[in-house]
């Protein structure tokens, strides 16, 4: 059970300076827009001297459209991608032009030889598939199924089709993830072997999706290293999510906020449950500390 409701929530004005939000779910309404209460208050927060920040699974491209269209893309925005494996400071990638290849502030990956592990693992089931992010090819997926579908149109970066069991040995990887039906990656969850959750930080993104973030990253360690990159101990961050890959974010940071319609492990963790992605529960937590 969360510490505070939003009626009892301490509220201290200077204590935080940082604001990272998750997108799904979080900041993003149900139908993935922006509501203009969050864009309002937002603006108002970063003009106050908060660094906002977004904490996503997704690519860059998608943090920047987000950021772009809060009205709060400037020089020093910055972007946790991949669920930590990557963080990016939004203005170089803009600079760099190109959905690879582009500068990191911090980034860890996987080689091919162990993404080979993953997809094996995972063809040992039937009806799973892979899909993942590859540092010089961008989003490659193994097949057109519904679920690989949604990526291919939340990240709007491209893709290419590939076997992963013929990957290069050496190639590098932000994440690679299964998808398929609910029940079929609960099943996969409980035979997970040791030679991958030692390596991993495996997480679920949403009921189809089972992420595979390379040396035990995850958006908590992706925070830690956005507040380095900003000059701000961690514990003046507040941190929005509503996922189980935003868990140890929630965790990590000096205020955690769930969402209400969140996973109930990341309500219990929560310093705090705000309301709804619906109801505009981002606002109603930051407009408490605004002048």
């Amino acid at each position: 059970m969360a510490k505070y409701t939003l009626d009892s929530l301490p509220v201290e004005l200077d204590k935080y300076k940082v604001i990272t939000l998750d997108l799904d779910d979080t900041l993003l309404r149900s139908d993935k827009s922006i509501s203009e209460t969050n864009k309002k208050i937002l603006q108002k927060a970063q003009q106050q001297g908060f660094s906002i920040a977004i904490a996503t699974g997704r690519h860059p491209k998608s943090a920047v459209r987000v950021m772009n269209e809060l009205g709060c893309l400037n020089e020093n925005s910055y972007a946790v991608c991949f669920n930590g494996s990557c963080v990016v400071r939004l203005s170089d990638y803009i600079k760099h032009n190109d959905i690879v290849g582009y500068p990191t502030v911090f980034r860890t990956t996987a080689n091919g030889k162990l993404v080979k592990t993953v997809a094996a693992f995972a063809h040992s089931f039937d009806g799973a598939r892979v899909h993942g992010y590859s540092v010089t090819r961008g989003l490659v997926i193994e097949d057109h199924n519904p679920y690989t579908q949604i990526e291919i149109d939340t990240a709007d970066v491209g893709f290419e089709e590939i076997d992963f069991m013929k990957c290069d040995d050496h190639e590098e990887f932000f994440k690679v993830m299964i998808v398929g039906e609910e029940q079929l990656l609960d099943k996969i969850r409980k035979h997970l072997p040791e030679r991958l959750t030692s390596i991993f930080n495996i997480v679920r993104s949403n009921p189809n999706f089972l992420e595979f973030i390379p040396n035990k990253s995850s958006k908590g360690t992706g925070l830690k290293s956005l507040c380095v990159r900003l000059g701000y101990a961690v514990e003046r961050s507040i941190a929005f999510g509503d996922a189980e890959n935003d868990l140890h974010m929630i965790q990590t940071a000096g205020l955690g906020v769930a969402m209400a319609n969140g996973f109930d492990v990341v309500k219990a963790a929560a310093d705090v449950v705000t309301k709804t992605n619906d109801e505009d529960g981002v606002a109603e937590v930051i407009k408490k500390f605004l002048k």
